[in-house]
């Protein structure tokens, strides 16, 4: 009799699952869904395969993919990538790389338009709803499943930032890992990976260094053409020359729109030439004259973007020029200790300050943070217990980008 009640009860467990589930993509080992594409580019197509593999591993059932087609029928599950074919009604609440998931009526709906929305949503569908965990290089966990049921789902998500960006050994041995962890590196989005410390690569001293010393800083009385020194940033042939190699950069990688025009790694190399030092003086921070010659590249090109470094000596913004919007202020907090978050830390009062006057300016921002020992680089390193702050601090300051 037991047995019998207990029979029963699981039976109408399972009926109730199956009624207040919205969508049902395999039911006792046997496809119930398709994967349908409505676009058929490369994010909607990784989309696709991670799902169907996933699936596969938990339940044993290839999902059959679909691609390109408009015909959606009960238990599909529809990828959308251009957020205007298949149409949810949420599109101007996506930014990018975000996306809308949703189960009504029993079809599951991914659809984004802008970056890899896509494949995050199939990323959170796996995550959330179906218990799969992704730990590290190919390092992965889930439940072996007969019947995957997907409940009632409506949400738009957005990322907090626009651009992630950590190091880390997984994202360069396990493609899968990246994406799962939404990771951007910066190949894929800064023009022919010109990414920090980018003068001398824009104007090579190797190149121009001993005919024009000029277009070099000027300081301790001569110029000091080389990798380690900056340029001389009121000099305007040097403008036109480095304005005239990223239109050509530009026009080589149409695909992107931003790049880094950046000083070279060390401190104090600025140029004091009295051009130079007029607009610093000014502007009460070295990062005076840098600002000024952005701003001149970002009104060139006003549909690109120009990423530039608040580094050692540009840390402090300027008193009084504000970057233009298409300018991005990296600013970097490499002189703090990270023994506990920065508002808390001694070390980081300074770079408190800059945080605050750049958010004050620019709503455009990358924070470079440093989670690394510089006193020994491999070393255990414990920080867990300061990111969560320390990335909410960026947020409320106006990083986009981190």
């Amino acid at each position: 009799m037991k047995k019998t009640i207990l029979v029963t009860l699981l039976i109408a467990f399972g009926a109730v699952t199956q009624l207040f589930s919205q969508t049902t993509l395999v039911d006792k080992n046997k496809s119930k869904a398709r994967i349908v594409l409505i676009t058929d580019d490369a994010n909607s197509q990784s989309a696709a395969n991670i799902l169907q593999t996933f699936v596969e591993r938990i339940s044993g059932v290839k999902l059959p993919i679909i691609t390109p087609s408009k015909v959606i029928k009960k238990y599909d599950i529809v990828i959308d990538n251009s957020n205007k074919e298949y149409t949810s009604g949420k599109e101007s609440q996506i930014t990018e790389d975000g996306f809308y998931l949703s189960s009504k009526d029993h079809v599951l709906k991914i659809l984004s338009g802008k970056g890899k929305g896509v494949i995050y949503g199939v990323v959170t569908l796996l995550e959330d709803y179906m218990g799969v965990d992704y730990f590290g290089n190919n390092e992965y966990n889930f439940t072996k499943q007969e019947t995957i049921n997907i409940p009632l789902i409506d949400k738009v998500d957005n990322p907090a930032f626009r651009y992630r960006q950590t190091q880390s050994y997984a994202t360069r041995t396990d493609s899968l890992y990246k994406l799962w962890h939404r990771i951007d590196e910066p190949a894929e989005e800064f023009a022919n990976s010109y990414w920090v410390h980018t003068f001398d690569r824009l104007l090579p001293s190797e190149e121009y260094g001993e005919d024009h010393p000029e277009y070099y800083s000027y300081f301790k009385g001569k110029r000091h053409p080389g990798k380690a020194s900056q340029w001389c940033l009121t000099n305007p042939e040097v403008f036109e020359i480095v304005a005239e190699r990223i239109d050509s950069i530009f026009k080589a990688n149409p695909d992107k729109n931003i790049i880094s025009v950046s000083q070279n790694d060390g401190n104090y190399t600025n140029c004091t030439c009295d051009e130079c030092k007029a607009i610093d003086d000014y502007e009460e921070a070295l990062s005076g004259s840098l600002v000024t010659f952005l701003n001149k590249l970002a009104a060139r090109f006003p549909d690109k973007q120009f990423s530039t470094l608040a580094y050692l000596y540009t840390m402090n913004p300027p008193k009084h020029i504000k970057p233009l919007p298409n300018v991005n202020i990296m600013l970097c907090d490499i002189d703090c200790m990270r023994e506990v978050s920065l508002p808390e830390n001694e070390s980081g009062q300074e770079f408190m300050k800059a945080l605050e006057g750049w958010s004050a300016l620019s709503n455009n921002i990358f924070i470079w943070d440093y989670g690394i020992n510089f006193d020994n680089f491999v070393a255990p390193f414990p920080n867990f217990h300061i990111l969560q702050d320390n990335i909410q601090l960026f947020k409320k300051h106006n990083a986009t980008m981190h």
